[in-house]
């Protein structure tokens, strides 16, 4: 009987997996009749997720003409910053509309691709983290003055990214951006609360539903 039940569910839904990256929607449902899809990226932010990222959106695109809103949940403490500058560009010129959700924590890089659509919520719990950016540096053992000289230039170049976004999509002034991008001690924790006071959070809360399509993101 267990058997025979697995069958009847597997049959009922498609699923499209991709490594890190799984579609599901239900058989019966015919590519035209999807008006709504979630997206929710659960992980880091890096050059894999990134790419499954936007070749979901692509898809979406392709084989659903009639999408005209997509929801895209996120809970992830950040990555790559070259990686969330990518996924921004592209998100911030979709032609359908975008609904971002902070489902649990947003933080560091991954607030870049937050602040890609002006439609952004945040679940009831949820929090955000803006702090500065860090340089790595492979060869960790010793480091000679041009190599610090260059990390740090590289280490300001991605916090000027954090204050060009964030310029964009919150109320602070130059002054605390500064502040939260100079060092660690000037971090930012917000709740939802905080997030709609400094103008981060647009929409106010949302929670999350059901959709006709679901594609799931993670690393």
């Amino acid at each position: 009987m267990k058997k025979f039940a697995v069958i009847i569910i597997t049959m009922m839904f498609s699923t499209c997996a991709c490594a890190g990256m799984t579609s599901i929607k239900g058989d019966t449902i015919n590519n035209a009749e999807v008006k709504e899809v979630g997206i929710y990226f659960t992980g880091g932010v890096n050059n894999q997720t990134v790419t499954w990222l936007m070749s979901g959106l692509a898809e979406i695109k392709a084989n659903y003409r009639n999408v005209n809103n997509i929801d895209i949940y996120i809970n992830s403490e950040g990555g790559d910053m070259d990686a969330s500058y990518v996924a921004y560009e592209s998100l911030r010129k979709s032609p359908v509309k975008l609904n971002m959700i902070n489902a649990s924590m947003t933080g560091s890089a991954a607030t870049i691709i937050y602040c890609a659509s002006p439609e952004r919520y945040a679940m009831p719990m949820s929090r955000f983290l803006l702090h500065p950016a860090a340089a790595g540096y492979e060869k960790a053992d010793y480091i000679k003055p041009d190599q610090a000289r260059r990390i740090l230039e590289e280490d300001e170049a991605y916090n000027g990214l954090f204050r060009k976004v964030y310029s964009s999509c919150t109320s602070l002034t130059p002054q605390e951006l500064n502040e939260i991008t100079a060092s660690e001690a000037g971090r930012k924790i917000y709740d939802v609360n905080d997030a709609i006071k400094h103008g981060l959070v647009t929409h106010g809360v949302k929670e999350s539903r059901d959709y006709l399509l679901t594609y799931f993101i993670t690393d």
